[in-house]
This record gives structure tokens, sequence and C-alpha cells, in this order.
């Protein structure tokens, strides 16, 4: 998973969405197809021996390049990743 960084607000995108994303859409989130990938393939080797409290965030620098970051989050303050808390089925 690599959360994009956008105009929009975050995107986040899947390995099995990577050859779905049309021309369209990746003209809207202003990236080229190739530069997705690289990103894409950039946050999962960032992620290789990491914990699950970060995640890869690619976002654009000011010098108009794109760069990927680890960035850490708690269920409390990123709603995305926030998990329900085990408990009993009601009946």
């Amino acid at each position: 998973m690599l959360a994009l960084a956008t105009d929009y607000g975050d995107v986040e995108i899947r390995g099995e969405d990577l050859s779905s994303i049309t021309d369209a859409e990746l003209k809207k989130l202003r990236i080229t197809r190739t530069e997705l990938h690289r990103l894409f393939t950039r946050g999962v080797q960032l992620m290789k021996s990491r914990s699950d409290r970060v995640r890869p965030v690619a976002h654009k620098t000011f010098d108009g390049t794109w760069r990927v970051d680890l960035f850490r989050y708690t269920p409390a303050i990123d709603l995305l990743m926030e998990r329900k808390p085990a408990g009993r089925a009601k009946r």
C-alpha cells in the first residue's frame, strides 16, 4: 500500500490496483504511470523490516520531484488506519 498525497487529499493505492488506474486518473493525480510504479516500488523497499505502525507516503517536494517517506501513525489520529477493538458479539 502507498498513500499518495495529492491536491485532493491522500489517495491509497494498493499493488493490485496499479494496473487498473486509468490515464485520466493519472492526469487528475498529476503523476505518470512510470513515476507511480517507481514510488510504489520505493515504498515496498522502505517497508521491509519496518513496524506496522508506519506507512509509506509519496509526496511532491518543493522542487516538483516525488519522494516517498515513512510516516508514523496511531489509530487515534489516523482514521484510515483505525482498527475496531475486539469484543464479544451481541445477540
